[in-house]
């Protein structure tokens, strides 16, 4: 009987921590990359995310954010329901990335923007 306990818990905080893995980039700032010979503006902005409640949602918004063309690398924390995303404004923009959170159902605020 224990161990049916032991299992679930083991299972959330391994997904947990994989959802932590992608994580707090060492540096935020603005940076500009030539990639063949076009300039693109990259741009970070942190958001406060309400309504996450467990690993899958963290999960969720994750995979949401990967599917945004122009996402370049973006992280979601749970817990602190932060997410963290750098992305090219030259394709999507702060509104369209609050969209996509809202979409999944979240509220969102912005802690920081880096524009």
């Amino acid at each position: 009987m224990r161990n049916l306990f032991l299992i679930p818990v083991v299972a959330l905080m391994m997904f947990s921590f994989n959802a932590n893995a992608q994580c707090c980039p060492t540096s935020i700032s603005d940076k500009t990359v030539a990639i063949n010979n076009n300039q693109q503006t990259v741009k970070t902005v942190k958001f406060k995310i309400t309504g996450i409640t467990c690993a899958g949602c963290s999960g969720a918004i994750y995979k949401a954010f990967k599917e945004v063309d122009g996402v370049i690398e973006h992280s979601v924390e749970y817990p602190g329901d932060i997410a963290i995303i750098e992305f090219d404004d030259t394709k999507t923009n702060i509104e369209a990335l609050k969209k996509v959170v809202e979409k999944k159902g979240y509220k969102v605020e912005i802690l920081m923007d880096k524009v």
